[in-house]
C-alpha cells in the first residue's frame, strides 16, 4: 500500500517530540515554529492514519492506544532515519549540522580539545556546555542537549538511551597538606570543617548519600559549586573534603597543598559514561567515549598516579579499553 502523504518523518518527529516534551507548546519552542503549526501537523497525521493519537479530554494530553503504539514504533523509525541521514552525509563527506555536548567543568577542561581535534569535522557546529549535571539532565530530556559525558546519569532504564562507558573512579579524601592528624572520618577534628560539593550536582548528591550511610555527623559549614573552589579551599588549609581523581587531575597547581588519602572505610565510586539518544548520532557517542577513555588513561591521570601510586587502584577502565591497552 502507498503511505498517505500526511504520514511523513517530519510529522512523526513532531508527534514524538510533543510526547517526550510534554505538550505542543514545548515541541513548538524546540522546533522553533508556532504551536498552531505543530497542532496542524499532528491533526493531519491523525487524519492520514485515520485515528486519534491524543486523548484531548485529558489534561495534560494523554495518548490513545494508537498513539502509544505509534510512539514506541515511531521512535525507532525516526532514530533509524537519522542514522541513515548521518551515514549518507558522512559517506558524502557532509558533516552533521550541529552537536551539543554537556559535561562537568572538570571533564570539559580535560576532554573538549581532544574530542574536537579528532571529531571536529563531523559537525558544522559544536556547542560544549559545562556546569551542573542535574541541569544538563533536564536539558537532555528537553532535547536541548544531544549528548552527555557524565558520572551521575539516572535514566539508564529509558529504552531510547544509549550508554558508552568511559571509566570508573572511587572517591578519595583531600585534606590540607599540613594536616598530620588521623584520617578515620569519625576523628576529623571540628577545627577542620567539611567542604561540601553542591547538592544540586549528581556528584554532590552521591557524596551526601554516602555520608548518610556511614552515619557521619558533618556540620553544614560551607557548600561550593565548583571543584576548583572546593580544592583551592582545602589547599589553603580551610577544611577537608571528599572528591574524585578527575577533579584533582584538573587542578595540578593545587596538588602540592593537599594530602590525599583513600577512603578509610565506606569506599564508593561513580561511573562516567557517554549518554545519547539511541541511534541519533551514528558512531559519534561511542567514538567520544573511546577518545575520552584513551585521553584520561594516557594524558590526564598518569601525572597524578605518579605522585600518588595508590590512586591507580581507585580508577577502573572499560574491559574493551583495558584489553586494547594491554
Amino acid at each position: 500500500m502507498n503511505l498517505p502523504p500526511e504520514f511523513d518523518l517530519h510529522a512523526l518527529d513532531a508527534f514524538i517530540m510533543t510526547v517526550e516534551l510534554g505538550g505542543m507548546s514545548q515541541c513548538a519552542a524546540h522546533m522553533q515554529i508556532t504551536q498552531s503549526a505543530v497542532s496542524q501537523t499532528i491533526a493531519k497525521l491523525e487524519a492520514g492514519i485515520g485515528t486519534p493519537l491524543f486523548d484531548r479530554t485529558m489534561r495534560p494530553l494523554g495518548l490513545t492506544a494508537s498513539g502509544k503504539s505509534l510512539f514506541e514504533r515511531g521512535r525507532r523509525l525516526t532514530a533509524m532515519a537519522r542514522s541513515v541521514y548521518d551515514e549518507v552525509r558522512e559517506g558524502a563527506n557532509m558533516p552533521i549540522a550541529s552537536i551539543t555536548v554537556a559535561m562537568s567543568f572538570s571533564l570539559a577542561n580535560q576532554l573538549s580539545s581532544p574530542i574536537l581535534n579528532v571529531l571536529g569535522t563531523r559537525a558544522d557546529r559544536w556547542s560544549i556546555r559545562s556546569g551542573i549535571s542535574q541541569e544538563h539532565h533536564g536539558e537532555f530530556l528537553a532535547r536541548d542537549i544531544d549528548m552527555l559525558v557524565t558520572g551521575s546519569f539516572n535514566l539508564e532504564h529509558r529504552d531510547n538511551v544509549e550508554l558508552h562507558p568511559v571509566f570508573e573512579e572511587s572517591f578519595v579524601l583531600a585534606l590540607p597538606g599540613n594536616y598530620d592528624g588521623p584520617v578515620d572520618l569519625t576523628d576529623v577534628p571540628p577545627a577542620l570543617p567539611f567542604i561540601r560539593f553542591t547538592r544540586l550536582s549528581g556528584m554532590g548528591q552521591q557524596i551526601e548519600r554516602q555520608i548518610v550511610r556511614m552515619k557521619l555527623r558533618l556540620p553544614h559549614c560551607v557548600e561550593v559549586d565548583s571543584a576548583h573552589q572546593q580544592i583551592a579551599m582545602v589547599a589553603s588549609g580551610f577544611g577537608w573534603t571528599i572528591t574524585s581523581p578527575v577533579c584533582l587531575a584538573a587542578e595540578p597547581e593545587l596538588l602540592g597543598g593537599l594530602r590525599l588519602e583513600p577512603m578509610p572505610r565506606g569506599r564508593f565510586a561513580r561511573n562516567v559514561q557517554v549518554v545519547a539518544r539511541s541511534g541519533e548520532l551514528g558512531d559519534i557517542p561511542q567514538r567520544i567515549a573511546e577518545l575520552s577513555t584513551r585521553h584520561l588513561a594516557t594524558i590526564t591521570f598518569p601525572p597524578l598516579v605518579a605522585t600518588y601510586p595508590w590512586l591507580e587502584e581507585q580508577i577502573a577502565w572499560p574491559v574493551k579499553a583495558a584489553s586494547k591497552s594491554g
